[in-house]
């Protein structure tokens, strides 16, 4: 019985959390919400209005120019054709880039007209929704999350990540998370009798961290995260049976600027009918601007799916 209660406690955590006021709504979750409604609602601008493609000129010079995301910034400047002057640092490498490259990028995305956007990317998840059979009045939003796909290389794990800009942060091995914002971390075949497992000290499988996660080291199914207030700024995720495998998490604040923009895959989950089943959104390459947060890439409708570890339909 204990163990129910846990479980439904923790069913919970993870249900709810996306019923918060909007005030207090990460700008993911804010965008998940907006995104999801655009379809309940058939509301295309507000769709659009969330996408890269409507920034105008200036919005968008800003935003590249102080993009904080070294992969970004290092696939911008190897587009650049020119020899950098000798000696150049990174720094100087992505001013110069910047100012070859920024127009050419801008011009690339105008050429998805909002009609194009429209047709090609809001209407077909529209269209595959309707084949489902799925009346939008009556579906239920079951959760937001990041999606944070995980696999098996060289001897340790890979987890979906950009770098950031500090060297003293810049590592494959090192994950952000922000608090109050839900992740899902999904283990593909390559990690089959890898555990991973998050604690306060590395390589220290009796120091594991339990606030906030479902799954944690149990080598199966996918591992649900939400951090809040009282968890730690600095936690470590390994595999207890391999040394090495893992690396540091940096848990941040949500106004907590130090931290790069990661390009980011959300989740949406949500159910329709009777009995109920679950169908999925993906909504791809999400980053933050001024505006808050905006996707980059066509978001994609995965349609009916297994019930979600952690999940559950309503009543």
């Amino acid at each position: 019985m204990r163990k129910f209660v846990q479980f439904t406690s923790i069913c919970i955590l993870f249900n709810l959390a996306a019923n918060k006021a909007v005030a207090q709504l990460h700008p993911m979750e804010a965008l998940g919400r907006t995104i999801y409604d655009s379809f309940r609602q058939a509301d295309f601008e507000s769709f659009f209005r969330r996408s890269i493609f409507s920034m105008n000129e200036g919005e968008f010079k800003y935003f590249l120019k102080n993009i904080r995301n070294k992969s970004i910034r290092e696939n911008l400047i190897a587009l650049h054709k020119q020899d950098f002057p000798a000696h150049s640092s990174q720094l100087e490498k992505w001013e110069i880039a910047f100012e070859h490259q920024w127009r050419i990028e801008l011009r690339h995305l105008a050429r998805y007209l909002p009609s194009k956007v429209q047709q090609n990317t809001f209407y077909p998840i529209l269209q595959e929704a309707k084949e489902y059979g799925i009346k939008w009045e009556t579906a239920k939003l079951l959760a937001i999350e990041v999606l944070l796909p995980a696999t098996w290389k060289n001897g340790r794990f890979h987890i979906k990540g950009d770098l950031d800009l500090d060297s003293n942060e810049s590592s494959a091995r090192v994950l952000f998370l922000d608090r109050n914002l839900n992740y899902r971390i999904t283990l593909n075949k390559l990690t089959y009798s890898k555990s991973l497992m998050i604690g306060t000290e590395a390589e220290n499988s009796d120091e594991i961290f339990k606030p906030g996660i479902l799954g944690n080291g149990s080598g199966q199914g996918d591992i649900l995260i939400r951090f809040d207030s009282s968890t730690p700024s600095e936690l470590f995720y390994f595999c207890p049976d391999q040394i090495g495998a893992g690396g540091t998490i940096k848990v941040k604040d949500l106004d907590d600027m130090d931290k790069p923009n990661q390009r980011t895959d959300l989740l949406l989950t949500f159910s329709y009918g009777q009995p109920a089943r679950a169908y999925q959104i993906l909504v791809k390459e999400v980053l933050i601007s001024s505006r808050g947060a905006i996707f980059t890439e066509r978001p994609k409708f995965l349609g009916e799916v297994a019930l979600p570890r952690g999940l559950s339909f309503p009543y």
